[in-house]
């Protein structure tokens, strides 16, 4: 784990360039730093030593002929297998780093070696004979990569700041307003766009060819959606072992490390089956945070699992100051609008952690694989054609409603084209915007509005409508958003993160589960709780699901209230983007009970701040 920038011109490139690229993000990677530069091309690379600490697997590497260089970030499990057929090839290598084999699998056999990878990983690669650059991202999107490119300038880096930090843009550079609409919508910004104009993510599961001529050209190598097969019959018991030995494999293999290595425990189902199938084959260090109000606090039952699985436990239980305090810091690291407050308590426990490991295992992904969401709940019930019917009335009379609950509900009614349902969705649960509300309400000029669409790989009619939800969720959400959070909040301390339930091989598996396999009577996660409950008492979890989530709306109405300030007319005035009295209705209404708007407010003071930034 670590990070990564380069600089590929037409013009000479200087040492000071990325030299203060890579030093941006320097908590990438405490232990080492390096570079080269080579008229035209530079490379630079934090480093996290993770596997061989030894200094000749500093970055950037060379291949054995010297033609290949390589700055690389992240992790790949399957190295040792991968260096087993080198040798079959008579190529020997001098370290024990997933690097080299990294390079030398490139160097023979181009391309096309990225399917031989399982891990997590962006790196790129410059010939120094056809003067090309190759750029990589892992499958599901675990490492970050972001590249600009524009007036015979090419940047990369593992995070915005790194680009932002490059003289010719440091103080030239605009935000993509078209981005605002969507990230109203959802709470983040999908790929492959950002807030800045010019600056994108490289998309998950492709990989890139630079010519000399700065011409880019962006290849798939993977997609989920072309996993999905139309005939996904399978009994439970062929189901349930072959979930139990990709789930034991994808763990086992993610304890590889030359550091001491952890895991985060909540006390979900998910972490909990990490750490339960980690306990196997090693007694771990597990970590937890809670919070003072009990409503949000679940390190009692992390406690409880980890008592059951005899781990070396660490609790931290977190005071309103503490993640009060970290807002600004938060805000500012992301680099762009970035909703997800829950990346506070994982900053924390990532605080905690890396105080005792440099690896820690997560247990990501497993509700978007096995139908853990209430989303999806929502999605069945919509799609019934008695729900469908009854929606106008069922609306109008939760709109009556007293209840701030069954008002916040109203919203999952209103009419939307299906090919937009599954976006509206998740809006609603999240307590967004509603692309209705965008269209109409929000912005002081209806042009600022832009619609976000997306376009479905695969004939959706293999799915169910709770299943199609879920490849949303996998799709945007998780990429966006989850491992997003995970990435910044982890590395802004130096702490790998793993995550076993997002190995390519189970998600390909779990996408083509019957159904009835990860939902049952009303209990989710179903096959993912039969394996669980083999290992860990089923009485650890049968609580309501929380989520690892601050008491946002308590604190916009006390110690967060300063941010309304933002939303004051003087501030509104400034930005000119959105409808001052629709805005102060809103804030009205969350003051005087309607808290479900929280998050509302939330999206539009974030835009708001970074729009004032001096």
């Amino acid at each position: 784990m670590c990070g990564i920038a380069g600089i590929v011109s037409l013009k000479e490139v200087q040492q000071e360039e990325i030299k203060l690229m890579t030093d941006s993000i320097a908590h990438r990677g405490p232990d080492a730093k390096g570079y080269y530069l080579n008229n035209s091309i530079a490379l630079g690379h934090r480093r996290l030593s993770i596997i061989d600490l030894d200094a000749r697997s500093n970055q950037p590497f060379f291949s054995k002929d010297n033609r290949y260089v390589i700055v690389f970030n992240g992790e790949i499990y399957n190295f040792k297998k991968i260096a087993e057929e080198l040798a079959q090839h008579a190529i020997a290598l001098h370290t024990t780093s997933d690097t080299e084999v990294i390079i030398e699998a490139f160097a023979l056999w181009g391309t096309g070696f990225v399917h031989k990878l399982n891990g997590m990983f962006s790196f790129v690669i410059y010939d120094t004979l056809t003067k090309n650059t190759f750029l990589f991202r892992d499958r599901v999107g675990k490492k970050p990569l972001y590249y600009y490119s524009k007036d015979g300038l090419f940047l990369f880096g593992s995070e915005i700041k790194a680009i932002l930090k490059h003289p010719a843009i440091a103080n030239n550079h605009s935000v993509d307003i078209s981005t605002i609409s969507t990230f109203l919508q959802l709470g983040f910004i999908p790929e492959p766009k950002t807030f800045y104009k010019d600056i994108k993510k490289f998309p998950a599961g492709h990989y890139g060819i630079l010519s000399s001529a700065l011409e880019l050209s962006i290849l798939p190598y993977w997609n989920i959606s072309h996993h999905i097969r139309s005939e996904r019959s399978t009994t439970e018991t062929a189901a349930f072992n072959q979930l139990k030995f990709l789930v034991n494999d994808s763990v086992h293999s993610r304890l590889v490390a030359d550091v001491p290595v952890g895991i985060f425990l909540s006390g979900g189902i998910d972490s909990s089956l990490v750490a339960a199938s980690a306990a196997q084959v090693a007694r771990l260090k597990t970590f937890s945070i809670g919070f003072k109000e009990s409503k949000f606090d679940e390190s009692i039952y992390a406690e409880k699992v980890a008592r059951h699985l005899n781990t070396d436990h660490h609790s931290y239980i977190l005071r309103e100051s503490e993640a009060v305090e970290m807002i600004d810091q938060y805000l500012n690291h992301f680099d762009e609008l970035f909703a997800d407050t829950s990346a506070i308590p994982t900053m924390l426990v990532s605080r905690l952690a890396r105080q005792h490991v440099t690896v820690a295992l997560t247990g990501d992904g497993g509700d978007e694989l096995f139908l853990g969401y209430g989303s999806y709940t929502w999605a069945t019930r919509l799609n019934n054609p008695l729900w469908k019917w009854a929606s106008p009335l069922i609306k109008n009379v939760l709109q009556l409603s007293s209840s701030s609950r069954l008002k916040r509900a109203a919203s999952l009614f209103e009419h939307v084209d299906e090919g937009k349902k599954r976006a509206h969705i998740f809006s609603q649960e999240q307590y967004f915007f509603s692309e209705k509300e965008l269209r109409e309400d929000v912005f002081s000029n209806s042009q600022i509005f832009s619609e976000w669409t997306y376009l479905s790989e695969v004939n959706l009619s293999t799915l169910s409508a709770a299943e199609q939800q879920a490849l949303f969720d996998f799709q945007f959400y998780l990429r966006d958003d989850l491992l997003v959070k995970v990435d910044r909040a982890s590395m802004f301390f130096g702490l790998e993160c793993r995550s076993p339930l997002l190995d390519y091989r189970l998600t390909e598996f779990a996408v083509n589960l019957p159904e009835s396999l990860k939902k049952r009577n009303g209990t989710t996660k179903y096959l993912l709780r039969k394996m669980l409950y083999e290992m860990v008492p089923a009485k650890y979890f049968n609580r309501p699901k929380w989520g690892f989530s601050i008491p946002l709306a308590q604190w916009m109405k006390n110690e967060l209230r300063h941010f309304m300030n933002y939303l004051n007319e003087d501030n509104l005035d400034k930005t000119g983007i959105f409808n001052k009295a629709y805005v102060n209705n809103l804030i009205v209404r969350f003051m005087n009970g309607e808290d479900y708007l929280y998050n509302r407010l939330w999206v539009l003071m974030i835009i708001q701040k970074y729009l004032l930034k001096p």
